[in-house]
């Protein structure tokens, strides 16, 4: 439905406009460096996502994992695969992630 792709878009750059330090809604690779990418494109028939501590089809495995904020300042690329799955069960109960998929917030009127 484009109503609901373009209420994405819309919700994704008004994200990125309120802390463009650590939210960006460009598509460009490059202009996403540290920061995270909201995509909105996500939101469309026959678009996936990966769930988190899901294996991705890709070479060495990947795992796709929740990461703390003081972790977005260091990790550059990708550093979880199916071998780490004992490092990953250990991460899931840390203190550092506890409650990360949870937030206490409002969407912004637009």
């Amino acid at each position: 439905m484009p109503q609901v792709k373009d209420f994405a878009h819309r919700l994704a750059r008004a994200v990125a406009q309120s802390d463009p330090d650590h939210f960006t809604a460009a598509l460009p690779k490059a202009q996403r460096k540290g920061r995270i990418f909201v995509d909105y494109l996500r939101n469309q028939c026959g678009a996936t996502a990966v769930m988190p501590y899901s294996a991705r089809a890709r070479l060495g495995a990947p795992v796709a994992a929740p990461i703390s904020w003081k972790e977005m300042e260091t990790i550059t690329t990708g550093r979880f695969h199916v071998g780490d799955a004992a490092e990953l069960v250990k991460r899931a109960a840390s203190k550092s992630l506890s409650g990360w998929g949870r937030a206490d917030q409002s969407l912004p009127d637009l």
